[in-house]
């Protein structure tokens, strides 16, 4: 276990470090080179539109943030730091601590006292400071502590408390006894663990902008870890405060910060003793549409800090006061890091609606907007493992190697932007902890939010809190909060499904569509003209090769047919013959051959006819236009399709110069398909024989396959 001094020290080891996470970030960017020069694409372009705007936007608020956080450390605050050194330390304000301690080990509680005691006396004035322990036992080994470190007591003012029920209710009871202290009205309240040491000079870097800011209602300072028990816990908690000390330099750029951490932070006497910031701490309740009013067991400083946020305090972040945050762990690591995570984010989602509420008029719209951004991220920082679980189950290998390579160049950077200037040495265990911290957080936030009312406080008497009532009503609210989370996580799937490729909702959602336009169309009425019989006897004479006429008997059967029930006519193999023109007045019907030369249709009409085959609508009765001259529209045919025979002028009319013709008109979305057209013939002045397939008045006929001899 080893306390890092505040500065940086670059060692070799940490260089070394340093460059080979940008190396990792330049392997990464090499094969994200290579693998675009693959001709193959990766995904559609709604997966890549879809993913890039993501990665865009992510990226430009984090990059924005790092930005606004070099700002302020090298710009705003090194001018307020010149400025708080010209305040000398009699004007500094007095200073009162409460600390609320619960039977911590000796070795910590002796840390944290001396450490008390050592900034005590770097002031001019004695400081207040009340203790709330779980006894006397604990209450005596403190003040022997105390006394130790300063005999008499002469920098201390000392008052010692027992806690009854809990925590909250413990600093609240002792701000309302601190409250009828008469401290002078400028006193600067400190609100701290047990497990909290002050690093040298902390109150003096402070105290100072409680008089140079009239309207900061609170602050706090950078932040540590001294863990025992866990290199990898050790590790992560680093990383931790690496992100929140760029995250918080961001926030105070505009005097908000987005928690004030109960490790430490200060407050103004006219906050801290007001009644209804007690009250707020000790009863800080919550009105949820599913759980209820339920209490907060855990996150005091959220509690505090919302209080603030709602009247409209200035909070600050002193980026050069440092405190030291002792863990010690034992059992097992993933299963505490799991119940630290439950219990940092529930707090942060049980307050994050709250302050949304108040609007950007009272939280400032950066920190509006970040609030926001924590309910986003809980989504957007799932969309790459979900991409790459998407990749390898489909065996996409470019895709998973894209992402690959997308992770190892962007989250070294990350981490490299994010160490940069810190206490904390950059090492590759950081690389595996940052990707498992990202997207476990995720998962427990997702979590969480349906189930805000359910608490428990592993490390503080094993406390637990939860509004699920009793019976049916337990019943209902724990089904529904599950239903919750497995319908989103199901649309998550659904979506990253969808920008890889693997899912497509709406050729899905058009396919099902379809389909239930085909069950509820009326059946197609098929009928084989050869075999169309009544009572054993032949209903239509219409037997090919017979060299009979077959025109009337095809034309009485079209007229027969139900006009509301779509029609397939198959026409037999062998020659029909047509002694007049064949019309079809009719829509939905379908005249089908058994193929070019197979089915052949005869036309005995003479050169006068209009056509062999004509497709119209009946002729109606004359009507008179309208008042403004405007005849109605005429009727069309839809959906009427010719395929699969031939047409042929008889033998002794071959040398005819013109051809059989098909004639549609008025006719819309019908098709003639599959036909050949033989006969006539050009001579030298002849003019052109005319087309087999006249269209008049038509729109989106297909004609495909046809053919003229």
């Amino acid at each position: 276990m080893v306390i890092s001094s505040a500065k940086p020290q670059n060692s070799l080891s940490a260089q070394l470090n340093f460059l080979a996470f940008l190396s990792f970030s330049l392997c990464g960017l090499i094969g994200l080179s290579l693998l675009r020069s693959s001709q193959t694409p990766i995904w559609d372009v709604f997966g890549m539109v879809g993913l890039g705007t993501i990665g865009i936007f992510r990226w430009s608020l984090f990059l924005w943030r790092v930005l606004r956080s070099r700002f302020y450390l090298h710009w705003v605050f090194p001018r307020w730091r010149r400025k708080a050194e010209q305040i000398p330390v009699e004007y500094l304000p007095p200073m009162c601590f409460l600390v609320p301690t619960y039977r911590e080990q000796h070795w910590i509680t002796e840390r944290v006292f001396r450490a008390i005691v050592q900034e005590a006396k770097t002031l001019a004035q004695p400081v207040t400071l009340l203790v709330n322990s779980s006894g006397d036992e604990e209450n005596a080994a403190i003040r022997a502590i105390l006394e130790t470190e300063d005999p008499g007591l002469q920098h201390i003012r000392l008052i010692q408390m027992t806690q009854k029920d809990g925590k909250r209710k413990a600093m609240a009871d002792a701000l309302r006894v601190l409250a009828t202290l008469n401290l002078p009205p400028d006193t600067v309240v400190a609100l701290m663990d047990g497990d909290s040491e002050l690093a040298p000079g902390t109150l003096r870097l402070c105290l100072p902008f409680f008089r140079m800011f009239p309207k900061v209602g609170a602050l706090t300072t950078d932040e540590l870890p001294v863990v025992k028990g866990s290199p990898i816990f050790s590790e992560w908690f680093h990383l931790r405060f690496a992100q929140r000390h760029y995250q918080m330099c961001s926030d105070s750029l505009d005097r908000k910060v987005m928690c004030l951490t109960g490790r430490f932070s200060l407050f103004r006497a006219e906050a801290a003793f007001a009644p209804s910031f007690a009250d707020r701490l000790e009863n800080d309740t919550l009105d949820d549409w599913l759980w209820g009013r339920f209490k907060f067991l855990s996150g005091d400083d959220k509690s505090t800090w919302f209080w603030l946020l709602q009247r409209r305090y200035d909070m600050l972040y002193i980026p050069d006061a440092l405190v030291y945050s002792i863990e010690t762990i034992s059992g097992s690591v993933v299963d505490r890091a799991y119940q630290n995570m439950r219990r940092w984010y529930g707090n942060m989602l049980r307050s994050n609606g709250r302050a949304l509420a108040l609007g950007p008029n009272v939280t400032g719209w950066y920190i509006w907007y970040n609030l926001l951004d924590q309910r986003i991220s809980i989504w957007t920082c799932l969309l790459t493992p979900g991409f790459l679980v998407g990749s390898l189950l489909t065996a996409n290998w470019q895709a998973a190697g894209v992402i690959i390579a997308w992770i190892l160049f962007s989250r070294p950077l990350m981490l490299a932007i994010v160490f940069w200037g810190r206490v904390s040495h950059l090492k590759p265990i950081h690389l595996p902890i940052l990707l498992a911290s990202q997207w476990g957080s995720s998962l427990v936030k997702i979590w969480t939010q349906m189930n805000l009312a359910t608490q428990s406080w592993t490390n503080r008497g094993n406390q637990s809190i939860s509004a699920e009532g009793a019976g049916m009503t337990r019943r209902v609210k724990l089904g529904t909060s599950r239903f919750l989370v497995y319908s989103q996580v199901f649309s998550f799937a659904i979506l990253v499904g969808w920008l890889t490729g693997i899912v497509n909702p709406t050729w899905d959602l058009a396919g099902l569509w379809l389909l239930h336009d085909t069950h509820h169309q009326p059946t197609t009425l098929v009928v084989d003209v050869g075999q169309a019989q009544k009572d054993g006897k032949t209903k239509h004479t219409i037997i090919p090769n017979d060299g009979k006429d077959d025109a009337a008997a095809l034309q009485t059967l079209i007229a027969a047919l139900p006009a509301d029930q779509p029609v397939q006519l198959n026409l037999p193999i062998g020659e029909i013959d047509l002694a007049r023109p064949l019309e079809v007045n009719r829509s939905n019907l379908t005249l089908k051959g058994h193929g070019v030369g197979r089915t052949i249709l005869v036309t005995h009409t003479d050169t006068t006819a209009e056509a062999a085959l004509i497709v119209r609508p009946a002729q109606a009765l004359e009507v008179s236009t309208n008042q403004n001259g405007m005849a109605p529209p005429p009727t069309t045919l839809q959906n009427v399709q010719l395929s699969g025979f031939t047409l042929r002028p008889p033998e002794r009319l071959a040398n005819l110069s013109e051809a059989p013709t098909i004639v549609l008109q008025s006719v819309d979305d019908s098709s003639v398909k599959n036909l050949r057209v033989e006969g006539g013939k050009t001579h030298k002045g002849d003019e052109e024989a005319r087309s087999p397939v006249i269209l008049r008045h038509t729109q989106n006929i297909a004609i495909e396959y046809v053919s003229a001899e």
